[in-house]
């Protein structure tokens, strides 16, 4: 493998468990805003939250709309008088308080902080990604820091990428590369960008076409990868 001098990772479902750390979250939040527990079903909000996230990475909706269309959706769908405002506004609150790591993480990072600069790039809220990253005691690790909900850019939009450029600074693209989960947000927007990537895989999904520069299927490779 050739050398790199930087790491652009995201965040949620590469760093971060956020399946495991938004379950916990809703439940909760939910739970808070008085729904009972007929009606507190992750599955059905996940299925809104995904269409709605979707429509912010095509820039078809701003943030704004995002955090409270997905939970109005999800309200109707389960006859529920709730602000979805408030309801969003408590499950980010939530989510900060469920700082759950993925296995191996922690360990890729101590592990490749010594000889790579290392950059995070994530879709998310600004009220709730860098709480996060300070919970979770990896803050610290990132020389670059880019929430899309800052900016008004989100991956795979170029945009987004134009702003992560700037904010690494004068640098080799070409020994640049990104690591992450999302088949569309990730690995099509480092593609497109023209920038390496590596695919964590770990249910061994189809790439629909696309050709990602490594794919792995669990962090733990991600750190063999990199090991030099």
């Amino acid at each position: 493998m050739k050398k790199y001098d930087w790491l652009l990772f995201d965040n949620d479902n590469t760093l971060m468990n956020f399946h495991s750390a938004s379950h916990s979250a809703f439940h909760s939040s939910m739970a808070e805003i008085g729904l009972s527990e007929d009606q507190i079903d992750y599955a059905e909000y996940n299925i809104h939250n995904h269409i709605v996230w979707s429509e912010f990475e095509k820039g078809e909706i701003d943030a704004v709309t995002l955090r409270g269309k997905r939970f109005q959706l999800f309200f109707d769908a389960v006859n529920h008088d709730a602000d979805p405002v408030k309801a969003n506004a408590a499950y980010l609150n939530h989510l900060i308080l469920h700082p759950h790591m993925m296995e191996d993480a922690h360990e890729l990072l101590q592990a490749v902080k010594p000889n790579y600069n290392l950059g995070l790039i994530t879709n998310g809220l600004k009220e709730v990604q860098r709480p996060r990253l300070k919970a979770a005691n990896i803050y610290h690790h990132f020389d670059a820091i880019v929430v899309s909900d800052e900016i008004g850019h989100a991956k795979p939009q170029k945009g987004y990428f134009d702003h992560v450029v700037k904010e690494m600074g004068p640098t080799d693209l070409s020994k640049t590369i990104v690591i992450g989960d999302s088949l569309n947000s990730d690995i099509r927007g480092a593609i497109d960008y023209g920038l390496d990537c590596v695919w964590l895989n770990p249910e061994n999904k189809d790439a629909q076409g696309l050709k990602p520069t490594y794919e792995v299927r669990s962090v733990k490779e991600i750190i063999e990868l990199f090991s030099i």
